[in-house]
């Protein structure tokens, strides 16, 4: 611990941040009270620093310049410490009743299995005064709690004088003389306890590192690519994840959109191999993006970031993809996040027929599903081609060159089949689809407040009451409707709910709310006289209809 205290240990800022539950370090101080090995450490040697590292959490120390890489343990090491120095959201005690039952004498040796309640912990900032830490010393005295964080303290004995006091007529002095033998015998040796350490040489590849820690790491945790290239620009003067914040600051749909940094070090990835094979191969593979240097990074990273902000705006405000849960595939992201300043290089002319191809690719993408498998390979693919599409040049992305689409998989199509699912629903926002509440038009900012989401169409219970529970999930039974109308539509008939809309509404506005779903409308439509067999055809037609209409601009 004077190690961490002086700066002399640090961690990887690879690492995750300290977030053992106090039942973990319970559990680990009970094995270091009975004795008992608690694990190894591993360490890694630095004579000067090679990856970006960090202090442990709970210390505000320079770190030196030598500071030695924990690998492994710093959940134990913090545990512990803040159990010994009294920080952290809790404090850690020791049941001095219970210890003293369990007291072998001499020995200094206890039974694990029974110490499970030995050590108990307190909350802070708990509601519950029972939860809180005792007041002072008497109450802890007379809670029979010896507070850990005197174990390396000179406060000990001036902790046992206030035994006079909480004593209530017991023999305090018997009483200060046996905890006094407890804390020597059990407690002293927990400031003294020592973990083995294995220490890699400062020549250890970091590649090597990176696999031993994943190999080691007690929760299976696995670095990400993000996290390795972090550590491994750091040295070269390059922040990764200052850089991600900048850009998520200069886009903020970045953030909304809840778009991964790795996408965008994809698309960085698809840049720089595309310019190193002379456009021959362009590759979003992760053994291609752990290959990037700082300096592709550097030149990339920029225009990628504006290129992924850009496509989701053009996504949003053309493709109906007005919220993160409706973008069918995240991965394609990839490929127009690193195609998109050909887009913005084109004459003011040109760019029109540059965007009204992008939104062909896009719906011929998700409608073929071409997304469903090899997701990495695609992106590369469809990179190249897309560069060369919007060039002018003859390879059309494969999605679009010939694309058909088989309405007869709508007949079976559940919503477990999420791309083709958000697709229909992007589709009929795409399409001007309106609330069913108030026949304005949905934005982002609606869906939102109004809580709209994807519903039955045919309540399933209405059909359940009618021997037709199996298709209730077909996606051609879901339309965007606000959970106050979902509320009101219950297992209710649609001709009932309708109806009651059109009370509201008006026979027209209603018609319109149909018709911007994807919706039969007429009033003579199988919707309206409740058949839900020949409502699923109808509904088909318009669907395939409309996957028509976009995928052969």
């Amino acid at each position: 611990m004077d190690d961490m205290k002086r700066g002399r240990l640090a961690i990887p800022d690879f690492q995750r941040s300290f977030v053992w539950d106090p039942a973990d370090t319970q559990k680990l101080l009970v094995s270091i009270i009975a004795r008992y090995p608690a694990g190894t450490l591993l360490f890694w040697e630095q004579k000067t620093p090679q990856i970006k590292r960090r202090s442990f959490e709970g210390f505000n120390v320079q770190l030196k310049e030598s500071a030695t890489l924990v690998l492994d343990g710093q959940q134990r090491l913090t545990s512990i410490f803040q159990a010994l120095t009294g920080t952290g959201q809790q404090r850690f005690y020791v049941d001095l009743a219970l210890l003293g039952s369990l007291d072998s004498g001499a020995s200094g040796l206890l039974d694990a299995s029974r110490l499970d309640d030995v050590i108990v912990y307190r909350e802070v900032n708990a509601r519950s005064l029972r939860k809180r830490p005792p007041a002072d010393a008497v109450e802890e005295i007379r809670q029979s709690l010896f507070p850990l964080s005197l174990i390396e303290s000179e406060l000990i004995e001036e902790w046992l004088d206030n035994m006079e006091e909480a004593a209530e007529g017991e023999d305090w002095k018997v009483r200060r003389s046996e905890v006094r033998q407890l804390v020597r015998r059990y407690l002293r040796p927990i400031g003294n306890y020592r973990f083995p350490v294995v220490e890699l040489p400062e020549a250890t590849p970091l590649d090597a590192v990176c696999r031993i820690f994943e190999t080691i790491n007690r929760t299976g945790v696995k670095l990400s690519v993000f996290e390795l290239l972090a550590a491994r620009f750091w040295p070269a003067g390059v922040d990764l994840r200052r850089g991600w914040e900048e850009v998520q600051r200069k886009h903020p749909i970045l953030a909304s959109f809840e778009v991964d940094a790795y996408y965008l070090l994809q698309a960085v990835s698809l840049r720089s191999t595309a310019e190193n094979s002379q456009g021959v191969r362009a590759s979003a593979q992760r053994s291609d993006v752990l290959e990037l240097t700082p300096t592709e990074f550097e030149k990339y990273w920029d225009q990628v970031a504006q290129g992924a902000a850009r496509a989701l705006a053009f996504l949003r405000e053309e493709c109906g993809v007005l919220a993160p849960k409706w973008l069918p595939y995240s991965m394609m992201l990839v490929p127009l996040a690193a195609v998109w300043h050909e887009v913005e290089s084109k004459r003011s002319t040109e760019s029109g027929a540059a965007l009204r191809r992008i939104r062909r690719f896009f719906w011929c993408s998700v409608f073929s599903r071409n997304y469903d498998q090899g997701s990495n390979s695609q992106a590369g693919k469809d990179f190249t081609d897309l560069t060369s599409w919007l060039n002018d040049g003859e390879n059309m992305p494969e999605a679009v060159d010939g694309f058909t689409f088989a309405g007869e998989i709508l007949d079976t199509a559940r919503t477990n089949l999420q791309a083709l699912y958000k697709g229909v629903m992007a589709l009929a926002l795409s399409s001007g689809a309106r609330d069913f509440h108030s026949g304005s038009h949905l934005t982002p900012g609606k869906i939102l407040e109004e809580r709209v989401d994807a519903h039955h169409i045919f309540p399933k219970k209405y059909l359940e009451e009618r021997g037709n529970p199996g298709n209730s999930e077909l996606i051609l039974n879901r339309a965007l409707i606000d959970k106050r109308t979902n509320q009101s539509i219950g297992k209710r008939a649609p001709s009932e709910y309708l109806a009651t809309m059109e009370e509201g509404l008006g026979e027209e506005e209603v018609s319109g709310i149909l018709q911007s779903h994807l919706l039969p409308a007429d009033r003579n439509s199988a919707l309206w006289h409740d058949n839900y067999e020949a409502f699923l055809l109808s509904r088909k037609d318009l669907v395939v209809k409309a996957i028509d209409s976009v995928t052969s601009e």
